[in-house]
């Protein structure tokens, strides 16, 4: 393909991208098999131009209107990838059948791309940008640039029946390099990712695939045996048979999840790995039967911004105060089935305050038979370092920290 007809291809997406509101990576990956014929290098380049212009789209969408520029997805795709691949001339572009067609003022964006000093760094809209739990302008530095970096490819190991080292020289013999996560004591990233066919063969019992930051969420959760544990989000259930694992086989897990699709994929791992201490047999009549209930709730996913920068474009503050009501019930329920003396773990993977910290207050506000827990000290059989940022109500972790998704983590103690 001509850099022209990729550029096209690219444009054509993300449009379909914000209008259809079908994620990207399933976007890209219908297209390609619809079009066999684009090969390997071609592939690469239409990825990285479509997720380099979704994680920038507000950052272009600014920059142009300040230079006067239409913001067509066409004209902010243009001037991203003049921005970007500084080598290629304007006329590149027009080369082919398939690719761009000239327009007037393509060659005002392409002179003030090329002269523009850097690149167009990510940006949240204004009403976001209030709302993050991110302040100072070097921490909002090192967020955005860490958008723009690929996410890594890490997995949890099942501890039950391998170790790490044993994983490792299992892979190796795949020809799979990688090394033990820095900061997780149950994970592995790998250089590079495998492919989905590889995937199947390889994982067997070995490992789940989630993100360190994912890891370290679940670790600090306080699993311990003989626990019975409602995960009442569990949607895929990555976290569900970490948890599982961390049992031994002692204690129980009642996985529920109101998307049943996503449900089904735990159901079906659940069966692959022969796990006795997860059901599915869950009733919100049985109130005060949990020791813990974990609350890992839907939201905006500003933590995964660089895996799935489409989220951001899509989301609307009348949505946001959608998901914050979904986020309140899903609490309020948890403080029913909870028992006395029992905690409820509240995550997401969002950096917003009305998401985080302002969930967690109201909860307080209206229910004075919970108490904050304090589990700093317990961070530290986990971590060398500190690595989070510390509120009375909780505690964040950002992308750019470890190279992970983002993260905000709060327990409450059910006093009475």
């Amino acid at each position: 393909m001509k850099v022209g007809a990729v550029l096209v291809a690219s444009i054509l997406l993300v449009e379909d991208i914000i209008i259809k509101k079908i994620q990207a990576k399933k976007t890209l990956k219908n297209f390609i098999r619809s079009n066999k014929y684009i090969g390997s290098k071609d592939r690469k380049l239409l990825y990285e131009i479509t997720f380099n212009m979704l994680k920038k789209y507000f950052g272009l969408l600014y920059i142009c209107k300040i230079y006067d520029i239409n913001c067509s997805v066409r004209n902010l795709a243009l001037f991203n990838f003049c921005n970007k691949f500084k080598h290629h001339n304007l006329e590149d572009l027009y080369q082919g059948k398939y690719s761009l067609k000239k327009k007037d003022g393509d060659f005002y964006i392409f002179n003030k791309a090329i002269n523009f000093r850097g690149e167009v760094k990510p940006m949240l809209p204004s009403w976001l940008e209030k709302k993050i739990l991110i302040n100072t302008e070097t921490e909002k530095f090192f967020f955005y640039n860490s958008i723009l970096s690929e996410p890594r490819f890490d997995i949890a190991i099942n501890l039950m029946k391998y170790s790490r080292e044993e994983v490792k020289n299992k892979l190796k013999k795949y020809n799979i390099i990688c090394s033990y996560t820095k900061n997780s004591t149950v994970g592995i990233t790998v250089n590079n990712r495998i492919p989905k066919n590889t995937l199947k063969k390889i994982k067997s019992d070995m490992f789940e695939v989630q993100d360190e930051g994912s890891q370290l969420m679940t670790l600090l959760i306080g699993v311990q045996t003989n626990m019975k544990i409602l995960d009442m989000c569990a949607g895929k259930g990555t976290k569900t048979i970490l948890m599982s694992n961390l049992l031994k086989s002692e204690g129980f897990i009642t996985a529920f999840d109101k998307i049943k699709e996503r449900l089904g994929v735990l159901k079906n791992r659940v069966k692959e790995l022969k796990l006795k201490n997860i059901n599915f047999d869950f009733d919100f009549k049985n109130q005060g039967q949990f020791d813990l209930v974990l609350c890992d709730v839907p939201c905006s996913g500003i933590g995964t911004w660089r895996r799935r920068p489409e989220n951001i474009i899509w989301l609307k503050n009348e949505e946001l105060e959608k998901l914050k009501l979904v986020q309140n019930n899903i609490l309020l329920n948890a403080a029913k089935l909870c028992k006395a003396g029992g905690k409820i773990v509240y995550i997401t993977c969002s950096l917003l305050y009305d998401e985080n910290e302002f969930q967690i207050k109201s909860f307080l506000n209206n229910f004075k038979n919970f108490d904050v827990i304090n589990f700093r000290e317990d961070i530290q059989k986990y971590l060398k370092k500190e690595i989070f940022k510390y509120n009375k109500y909780g505690l964040t972790l950002t992308p750019d920290v470890l190279n992970t998704d983002g993260y905000f983590i709060s327990m409450l103690k059910k006093t009475a």
